[in-house]
């Protein structure tokens, strides 16, 4: 027995700006990727639409939800054709479409800067971490 809150298979949840907003950056991962490989290698269609599911999926927090599926096809309508598609061309028609739902080169900045972590102190053999010595201080 169905519930009135049970999802029906075949209906699309709406889209809302923040599956625009995270379409804009699948397509310009997609973007990179592809202007990583052969600029004059033809875009294999079935791999795209792998890819296309793949970032969907990690770009909505890798959940079930059903936004990824949203999400996979606004960027698969926005994306150019794929019809002999190089993947320089492709490359450059992706980054537009995703300019196009509000992505720009800024936003892709990290909010916060990354640091390296010191790794952990080697220990002697008895398993005891021996504490520093003065002469051992870092920036000496």
């Amino acid at each position: 027995m169905s519930k009135t809150t049970d999802r029906r298979p075949g209906v699309v949840l709406d889209v809302t700006d923040e599956h625009k907003t995270q379409a804009a950056a699948v397509l310009a991962r997609l973007a990179q990727r592809y202007a990583g490989e052969g600029p004059g290698r033809l875009v294999d269609d079935f791999a795209f639409t792998m890819r296309v599911s793949a970032e969907a999926y990690d770009e909505t927090g890798r959940s079930l939800g059903g936004a990824h599926k949203v999400v996979a096809a606004l960027v698969r309508r926005h994306a150019p054709s794929l019809q002999g598609a190089a993947c320089g061309s492709f490359a450059s028609g992706l980054l537009d479409a995703a300019r196009a739902l509000g992505w720009s080169d800024e936003d892709n900045q990290p909010a916060i800067p990354r640091h390296p972590v010191p790794g952990p102190r080697r220990s002697d053999e008895s398993g005891r971490v021996p504490a520093p010595r003065p002469q051992q201080a870092v920036g000496r």
